[in-house]
């Protein structure tokens, strides 16, 4: 349509445009490749790109490392360590089973309403850049929550 000029608001995320509303982020998130879990390594800066306010101005962090044959991680804001997880093989079955790296916080180390955060990552740019989809669990049922990106930083 000419002169139409869009409403939708655009987020820049290392070099590349994705869309600021959950419907165009799921097309995004369903075209994505699924990671291989073992890539995952060092540091990510979190932006959340819908429903939640992003503390990417405050340094969000999810830091990923190996711990023996297990790839494991926790979030940084403010140089404060939380939200400890292990990184696993996984499908995201809300859109049709895709395959996914799943961010699993049930660990001893969290608070009990953390333990229930399971987040489904696909890779836009390997090594670099990653699409998340943060989900609760509750009553035995996965509740979509948001969308956030994952950019490498070290």
């Amino acid at each position: 349509m000419q002169g139409h000029v869009s409403t939708c608001p655009i987020r820049m995320v290392h070099n590349m445009k994705l869309p600021g509303t959950n419907a165009g982020l799921t097309e995004v998130f369903k075209k994505a490749l699924p990671p291989d879990v073992s890539e995952f390594n060092g540091e990510y800066l979190v932006d959340m790109l819908t429903t939640f306010p992003s503390l990417k101005r405050f340094s969000h962090r999810k830091v990923f490392y190996r711990n023996n044959d297990r790839v494991m991680g926790n979030n940084v804001l403010f140089n404060g360590k939380f939200g400890y997880f292990l990184v696993q093989e996984g499908v995201c079955e809300e859109l049709g089973s895709l395959e996914a790296a799943v961010l699993n916080y049930d660990r001893r180390e969290n608070a009990f309403f953390i333990r229930r955060v399971r987040d489904h990552v696909r890779c836009l740019e390997k090594d670099a850049l990653y699409v998340g989809r943060f989900n609760y669990l509750f009553s035995g049922r996965l509740y979509f929550m948001g969308y956030f990106s994952l950019e490498k930083i070290r």
